[in-house]
């Protein structure tokens, strides 16, 4: 096979740049980074976050002259949460944000502590920031090793970011994978918690911090290839990347070339909704849907049978099927 059939092929499996879905964001503490490895990569890199306070500390030149290399690659480039969660207690947001803005930031991650705010002050932070001409993305879950976060808390701070229009929302993992938003301190998931997060605003509106490659494996064969995905270092992308085309032993297979979809109208309905909000069970697909069962069940049956989708048993209860895309 040719080298420009063999990019053709893994083309034909991914989603190009500008991507809604299949995100990967890079964390970047500014340690060394090698210019080789980020030009292979870039076409698999979305966003690079810019770790902690780091835009304060380090020499202002030499940020900007790496957020404009992340620019030329096509990399757009944001801040953590607790940059602006600093800024707020210490009464420099204006100067912070106009700082970024001229370091050519492109996002501005906002952190759970807005949550003690009164609503009205966050629709003025998030005013501010949009009047830099950055747009911002909301992180949720709780960076305390003493307890997770529970389902209701979860969903509603999820909420309140929907509410205030970030385009999507960052599940934060806490230090390393531990602790903190959907993962309990021995950096497993609480599949209880994801289910109702999942269930409630669907994987392609979520991004989650996997800084653990054992974290990434399980979201990709939870969610499929096109899981949003955040806190991967640098040297672990192209692993990532692999994993998503099906190219690792974990997911052998997973991935297939995007393809149009056969059969009945009802198949090809049930594969968008599934396509939509995977994964997803029967008794949802028939809610959303208004098949009748024996038609939702043949169509699903197809979508299976060809390899549209692929059956998952529900980590909760193993009895139990779901239906995700390949």
């Amino acid at each position: 096979m040719s080298k420009k059939s063999v990019d053709e092929l893994l083309t034909a499996m991914r989603e190009g740049k500008p991507r809604e879905r299949g995100l990967t964001i890079v964390s970047d503490y500014f340690g060394p980074m090698s210019d080789d490895l980020l030009e292979q990569t870039a076409d698999y890199i979305d966003y690079v976050m810019v770790g902690l306070c780091i835009p304060l500390m380090v020499d202002r030149s030499k940020l900007l002259e790496r957020t404009r290399h992340y620019h030329d690659l096509g990399i757009k480039v944001m801040s953590e949460g607790v940059l602006l969660q600093v800024s707020v207690q210490r009464g420099i947001v204006s100067r912070v944000l106009e700082m970024l803005r001229t370091l050519g930031f492109d996002f501005v991650g906002v952190s759970g502590f807005t949550g003690e705010m009164p609503i009205e002050a966050k629709k003025a932070l998030l005013e501010e920031i949009t009047k830099f001409s950055m747009d911002y993305v909301f992180g949720v879950g709780r960076k305390d090793s003493k307890g997770m976060a529970s389902s209701a808390y979860m969903v509603s701070k999820i909420q309140e970011a929907v509410e205030l229009k970030s385009r999507k929302v960052i599940i934060e993992a806490g230090e390393e994978g531990t602790g903190a938003g959907l993962y309990d301190p021995r950096r497993k998931f609480s599949w209880d918690v994801l289910n109702e997060v999942v269930g409630r605003f669907g994987p392609p509106n979520l991004i989650f911090e996997a800084p653990r490659i054992s974290q990434r494996t399980a979201l990709i064969l939870e969610f499929g290839p096109a899981v949003n995905l955040s806190s991967v270092p640098i040297d672990g992308v192209l692993t990532l990347e692999m994993q998503r085309l099906g190219l690792t032993p974990e997911t052998f297979g997973l991935s297939r070339p995007v393809q149009s979809v056969g059969g009945s109208p009802a198949a090809k309905f049930v594969y968008h909704l599934i396509k939509s909000e995977h994964p997803i069970n029967q008794a949802a697909l028939i809610q959303r849907s208004g098949l009748p069962k024996r038609t939702l069940q043949s169509a699903l049956g197809y979508l299976v049978d060809y390899g549209f989708i692929r059956e998952v048993p529900e980590a909760s209860d193993m009895r139990r099927l779901k239906y995700t895309i390949r």
